[in-house]
């Protein structure tokens, strides 16, 4: 039993830092990557610790609490359709092939980026977006999930530091 108490406790703990930087990012203006970003790497120690299960419901918390909580749409989206799941499903597709995962990592990035695009100019801000500027955005958007996926490593790294640090 303590076991478990200690496990929901670590979860509502990193999910209250999550939602704190949801606010900050949204209050601070870091855009619609950087704070969903960082809180994806939050999911990264409770997924060491504790599996992929415990990282699940912390994302989905973590959505939720940020529909509710922060005003902008825009970023929620953000770490729902992406950068919240994205831990979970990293260490599968890290098992594939160089190229392949490449271009899968890629392809995944683009149709979630497109499609909640849609989303938002639909529903949330219907103003017409220059194609170019578009085109600009969604390569903007490429390099720093590119960037992400590259600074990965570094964050499960200090992840392990944390979970010795914190769950001797």
């Amino acid at each position: 039993m303590k076991s478990n108490s200690k496990r929901i406790a670590a979860c509502a703990m990193t999910a209250a830092v999550g939602v704190v930087l949801m606010l900050l990012g949204s209050f601070m203006g870091l855009g619609m990557y950087m704070a969903p970003m960082f809180v994806g790497w939050c999911l990264i120690p409770i997924g060491k610790k504790y599996g992929v299960r415990y990282q699940t419901m912390l994302w989905i918390v973590i959505s939720l609490l940020s529909l509710m909580l922060v005003s902008d749409m825009e970023q929620n989206l953000m770490f729902l359709g992406l950068f919240g799941w994205y831990p979970i499903i990293r260490a599968k597709l890290q098992k594939l092939p160089r190229m392949l995962r490449l271009c899968v990592k890629l392809l995944l990035f683009n149709a979630v980026i497109i499609a909640l695009e849609a989303i938002v100019l639909t529903f949330l801000v219907p103003e017409a977006l220059e194609i170019w500027m578009a085109i600009l955005l969604l390569v903007m958007g490429n390099l720093t999930f590119l960037f992400y996926d590259f600074a990965f490593p570094v964050f499960e790294l200090l992840a392990e530091h944390y979970i010795k640090r914190l769950f001797p």
